[in-house]
């Protein structure tokens, strides 16, 4: 365009020249020029000017428009964007996943482009390039994958011992007030019942089995209360309540061997409870084992001097040892307790005039 314009000019000002005056002209020394090259020149410039605005058209329409709003979508589905790969959708499909391949996003002014279901099949194209996973510090939006732990179908759930502990504390306060409501009647047979369900909830409830046999024992029941003393004592083979009543119940079915073997399942020796020593000694006065009922009378005496029943037990071993000197004193001891019956004073006298 800006050839034209020059040429536009130079006609102009060629025609101003041949309208200058006939004054002017006389000083004015025409240079001849070749008539010839003039029409060349303006056919030349002229396809100079249709080449320079072929090229531009040229480069015109290969430029995209800018006033199209939608992409190209044969070369969108021919290199479609990288999509991120299946094994993290699996792992967190709700999560961000950073890609470090950039996206291409599209932005249309005036035009609405429906959305793509999520579920549309995705369109042939070439595999993603293999991607190293990313450092855990470098994404902190990709969460780890969870670890599954597989379970056996028959597991046995460990049952839990609080609600064990629970119960047999229940069981014991149950059974403490069947024993008070026991303790509280007359010893018939609704006693033996409250004291035998006492047991059923709690088996070791010593005072409700102390209580059980001495209520048996009471009706006459001697066998069943054997029994009951039997199952005691392998409860609580030390008990010495349950030892002497078991012994008891020996030498009245004059069986002194095991009333023996009975009251010696505790030390003998260093043992100072009169009720089990009376128990030991009369045992073995029924042995004729008189030396060890002399010696268990004597412990007696040491123990009680008081009681006339030690004195005359004293002195019916030391009589049967032949010990004569000391069975009478024994027999005096007793005798000046004045506590005795007059049966037993009578057989006294008798034998301290035989002694003589």
């Amino acid at each position: 365009m800006s050839l034209i314009n020059q040429m536009l000019r130079d006609l102009e000002s060629r025609k101003t020249a041949d309208d200058i005056s006939p004054a002017l002209q006389r000083n004015i020394h025409v240079i001849p020029t070749s008539s010839t090259s003039r029409p060349a020149l303006i056919w030349s410039l002229l396809a100079a000017v249709m080449a320079v605005g072929i090229y531009w058209a040229y480069q015109y329409s290969q430029t995209p428009s800018k006033s199209s709003p939608l992409p190209d979508t044969d070369s969108y589905n021919k290199s479609p964007v990288p999509i991120v790969s299946y094994e993290k959708v699996l792992v967190a499909p709700n999560a961000v996943i950073s890609d470090p391949t950039p996206e291409i996003e599209f932005k249309p002014k005036n035009t609405t482009i429906p959305a793509v279901s999520a579920t549309q099949p995705e369109p042939a194209a070439r595999p993603p390039a293999f991607q190293s996973r990313p450092p855990a510090q470098a994404s902190t939006a990709m969460p780890t994958k969870p670890k599954i732990v597989e379970k056996p179908l028959n597991t046995k759930v460990p049952v839990s011992a609080k609600p064990v502990q629970i119960n047999s504390v229940v069981a014991k306060q149950q059974a403490d007030l069947l024993y008070h409501q026991a303790e509280n009647d007359s010893g018939g047979y609704s006693t033996s019942h409250k004291l035998e369900q006492a047991l059923m909830l709690d088996p070791k409830h010593l005072k409700a089995r102390l209580l059980l046999a001495k209520t048996l024992y009471n009706q006459g029941q001697i066998s069943k209360t054997a029994e009951f003393l039997d199952q005691s004592l392998a409860l609580f083979p030390e008990n010495l309540q349950f030892i002497s009543t078991r012994a008891q119940l020996f030498l009245q079915q004059q069986n002194p061997s095991s009333a023996l073997k009975t009251l010696q399942r505790i030390n003998i020796v260093d043992n100072s409870n009169e009720a089990y020593l009376s128990l030991l000694a009369a045992t073995y006065q029924q042995l004729q084992s008189y030396a060890n009922a002399a010696r268990t009378y004597q412990k007696l005496v040491s123990i009680n001097p008081e009681k006339p029943e030690n004195w005359l037990g004293l002195a019916l071993s030391q009589e049967k040892l032949g010990n004569l000197k000391l069975s009478r004193e024994a027999y005096q001891a007793a005798l000046n307790k004045n506590t005795l019956k007059e049966s037993i004073t009578s057989f006294i006298h008798q034998r301290l005039n035989e002694l003589r």
